[in-house]
């Protein structure tokens, strides 16, 4: 015999119904204004008085009030349940506060067990009111609270006597989709009201409105992960009759159905009508083609690059200058070379080299822009190094920093042009010695690099700057030590203590003119002014 099974819904959940949706104050105002927007309210109003609150609308009013608590079932016609989709959960966002609740000529209080099941007895009303008025205790909805949801909900809403400014969430630039019902827009920047809902500005947004509740949209119709760097955000504004729906209880996620799908082909429609409207982008390759494929034509993107090889945020390398009306077309890309120490002697040619006639400039784009005309540059093909006598060499962090007599980089292109220039700082590819397995870093220096470069250009090329170590300032300090220690042990046996002589007469400063150091460990200091004076030591 075959058997079935199938969906129901247990008595029991009634009895939990104090706890499924008591949400935050946010979630209870925007439930309250949903309701009065739903019952054809133009205007709300809300007080506070000794932590009272009191909402009063000027809707259709209340004719059934089982509705209140039919958990599950709105009330609302046949329109309203197509185009909102009311899950009839909105009264119970109070529970289990005491509420007290006129319409018309009637009145209820419902609290304790008369959210989950218990006869609530209707009574004849004191005052009649002609829509619905609710009152129950609640911290204070101010101002600022309530204004963040009345924004954009439609109607009038007024707190405390104050009224709550409403303004547009897409303006009349917009474009307006039947399917899946709502107008989207793409722009620059938003306002206050709406960056409240926009957890994070750095990054772009998709926000969708539905009828004052704003929910983030996480999702992005251009190039994987670049949304950071697109400043524009994408407003959607749902209309009365859309299929898109919120993912119940707590309404902050977008349901995936087959409106959703319609959604993401909207917006990404608008997301390249954007930038087809500008006079420029920065969009990827991928990006533009794909906005080909939806028959919306863009220019390529403006010319995306920077001069050199090597960056770092610490600026450490050796900056690559581009001089001054120099075009890209003249410059140089290298998207195959052999290893890393290719790409640094590229950089630094560039960097250091003195070439008398054409000048040499790499350039760095990223991967996501090729295609585009302008990235069709000649190519570095072939990089060689040649270093002269060696004169000194110490290990320093991950490397050895070795001094050459000379230093010279040669390079060649796909357009059959050869640089060469002397450098005074290289990367040499050493192999490892016979002993030994693994390969240490080398980097090459002449002698000019001592007064020609900072200690951070040295020390980014033997490692850089540990982030799991010690500040950026502890580390430069006893890396700059020991390239000190390497260049006065190149200049000669005495150069590290004539520096710390010099560093410890600097409390004399211009004053001394000669100072002697006896054998008996005297010290006679002759001055400027013609005094002399004997430093003895101490008995």
């Amino acid at each position: 015999m075959q058997q079935t099974i199938s969906a129901k819904v247990n008595p029991k959940l009634l009895t939990k119904a104090d706890r499924l949706f008591t949400g935050s104050i946010d979630g209870r105002i925007i439930e309250i204004l949903q309701n009065a927007r739903r019952a054809g309210a133009t205007e709300v109003r809300i007080s506070n008085k000794d932590g009272i609150v009191q909402v009063e609308d000027n809707g259709s009013g209340i004719d059934d009030f089982q509705k209140l608590l039919d958990l599950g079932s709105s009330g609302w016609d046949e329109k309203m349940e197509a185009g909102e989709d009311p899950a009839g959960v909105g009264l119970f966002c109070l529970a289990p506060r005491e509420v007290v609740i006129t319409s018309k000529n009637h009145t209820v209080i419902i609290e304790d067990e008369g959210w989950t099941g218990k006869d609530v007895i209707i009574e004849r009303a004191d005052q009649a009111v002609s829509g619905t008025k609710l009152r129950f205790a609640d911290k204070a909805w101010d101002f600022d609270k309530v204004q963040k949801h009345a924004a954009f909900c439609g109607i009038k809403v007024v707190v405390d006597g104050k009224i709550c400014r409403t303004v547009p969430f897409c303006s009349k630039d917009s474009a307006s989709y039947d399917n899946p019902g709502c107008r989207i827009e793409a722009v620059d920047d938003i306002s206050n009201y709406h960056s409240q809902w926009a957890k994070d500005l750095r990054y772009s947004k998709v926000l969708v409105n539905f009828h004052g509740q704003v929910v983030p949209f996480e999702y992005w119709p251009g190039a994987p992960g670049m949304s950071h760097l697109r400043s524009i955000k994408i407003l959607v504004d749902i209309s009365d009759q859309t299929d898109i729906r919120l993912m119940l209880p707590a309404r902050t996620k977008l349901v995936e159905n087959e409106a959703l799908k319609s959604l993401k082909s909207a917006i990404e429609r608008e997301y390249y009508k954007y930038y087809q409207r500008q006079k420029e982008h920065s969009l990827y390759y991928s990006e533009y083609l794909r906005a080909k494929e939806l028959g919306i034509d863009l220019s390529e993107a403006k010319p995306q690059f920077r001069p050199g090889l090597l960056f770092d945020e610490q600026d450490m390398p050796v900056e690559v200058t581009l001089p001054k009306d120099y075009k890209l077309e003249q410059c140089y890309i290298c998207p195959e070379l052999k290893d890393e120490y290719d790409q640094a002697n590229v950089h630094l040619l560039a960097a250091l080299g003195k070439l008398d006639e054409e000048k040499f400039i790499p350039v760095t784009i990223a991967e996501g822009y090729l295609g585009y005309s302008w990235t069709k540059l000649p190519e570095v093909t072939e990089v060689e190094v040649e270093a002269g006598k060696e004169l000194a060499r110490t290990s320093i962090q991950n490397g050895d920093l070795v001094c050459y007599e000379s230093l010279s980089i040669t390079i060649k292109t796909s357009n059959d042009k050869e640089f060469k220039s002397d450098v005074m700082m290289a990367m040499i590819n050493e192999p490892p010695s016979e002993n030994f397995q693994w390969h240490t870093e080398v980097v090459g220096v002449t002698p000019e690099a001592r007064t020609g470069l900072c200690d951070e250009n040295i020390w980014f090329h033997l490692g850089g700057y540990d982030y799991e170590g010690d500040s950026y300032d502890t580390q430069l300090y006893y890396i700059s030590k020991d390239i000190g220690s390497f260049w006065n042990d190149l200049i000669g046996p005495y150069e590290s203590m004539r520096q710390n002589l010099i560093s410890e007469l600097y409390h004399v400063r211009d004053k001394w003119q000669k100072i002697v150091i006896n054998e008996d460990r005297s010290v006679l200091i002759v001055f400027k002014d013609g005094k002399r004076e004997t430093v003895k030591v101490p008995d």
